[in-house]
């Protein structure tokens, strides 16, 4: 009975350490006054100009409508996107962030085979690892019971991990485009 309930401890445990990640997969942000401080965990709004926002609406609408084929338009889009952007440094930042948003699209799918090789391998170890826990030892809560539930939890969030791949270059595009001077 008692190896029942470590076995809920554990899963109760590891569910709080995956609930936790997500947790710091948010941004915070603190204010300070002179007498209180709060902290909140929510994303700013995008920075864009109302100027910038009508430019980038406009450019995609121009893509929608777009009688070319999808390569021309999205070149046309991607040239007009930049061109949303105060001066030549605006524009030089926004075609820089969209280069390496493609480049990084471009990889998605080498990046995801590594990163399941890398999940496999690891999952791998750590079951070698669980079978060599002598009978009785107490590092886990279950013995090695215990050890290979976190083996398989920790698998599971590997390959979440290289399924977000794609979400990861789009993220990077949207701090990086922020940073970019509006109109």
């Amino acid at each position: 009975m008692s190896r029942v309930w470590k076995s809920v401890a554990v899963g109760i445990l590891a569910g709080g350490l995956l609930l936790r990640g997500i947790a710091h997969a948010q941004t915070a942000s603190t204010t300070t006054t002179s007498t209180s401080t709060s902290s909140t965990t929510t994303l700013l709004p995008h920075p864009f100009s109302p100027a910038t926002r009508a430019c980038i609406k406009d450019a995609r609408d121009a893509f929608r409508h777009c009688p070319s084929t999808r390569d021309v338009c999205t070149m046309q889009f991607q040239s007009a996107f930049a061109k949303c952007f105060a001066g030549a440094s605006g524009e030089k930042c926004a075609t820089k962030c969209e280069q390496n948003e493609s480049k990084c699209l471009a990889s998605v799918p080498s990046t995801k085979k590594t990163c399941n090789k890398n999940c496999r391998t690891a999952r791998k170890n750590d079951t070698i690892a669980c079978k060599q826990i002598p009978d009785g030892d107490v590092i886990w809560a279950s013995g090695d019971q215990g050890c290979l539930v976190t083996k398989d939890l920790n698998y599971s969030n590997c390959k979440f991990q290289c399924s977000e791949a794609k979400m990861v270059c789009h993220t990077n595009f949207t701090f990086c485009i922020a940073d970019c001077p509006n109109m």
